[in-house]
């Protein structure tokens, strides 16, 4: 059991420094969280490393990282229209429901108004393909309402 737990930790390393050609014999093993310390040596010896960094505060390292990330909160809905300024009105209006929705939420988790920043995206995709591309309102754009073709841009 231990073997396929030290495996299953070893292929997202793998898959990550092989993807931007490292070595990972010519690296350090940083290992965090709470059974990290007892898994690093095995894990080193998987990859070929010989150096493993345990810090001091390795078991909290993880939760003090999630403690310190931002709270997300999504939201999505099929809007199957092209994207032409006569659609605008209506990828507003569901924008706006889809933040609304989110800030509720938030706001159900003790968050205030103005501490909540919204990114809107769309996915959208060329008519007559299948694959959809995540398109983000274009930096410094007026707000991030597709109205303005602020989508278009990126």
């Amino acid at each position: 059991f231990i073997r396929v737990a030290n495996e299953a930790m070893c292929r997202p390393i793998r898959a990550l420094t092989q993807a931007k050609g490292y070595d990972t014999q010519q690296h350090t093993l940083a290992c965090f969280g709470g059974a990290g310390a007892q898994h690093a040596c095995a894990v080193a010896r998987a990859l070929g490393m010989t150096r493993v960094a345990i810090h001091k505060y390795a078991g909290i390292l993880s939760a003090f990282g999630m403690a310190c990330a931002d709270v997300v909160q999504e939201a999505q809905a099929p809007a199957a229209k092209p994207y032409l300024p006569e659609n605008f009105a209506y990828l507003d209006e569901q924008l706006l429901e889809l933040t609304k929705q989110c800030l509720v939420k938030l706001q159900a988790q003790g968050f205030s108004k103005e501490q909540v920043r919204t990114e809107p995206y769309l996915h959208l995709r060329y008519l007559g393909t299948d694959c959809a591309l995540m398109c983000g309102s274009a930096p410094g754009s007026s707000d991030s309402a597709p109205r303005h073709g602020d989508f278009l841009k990126t």
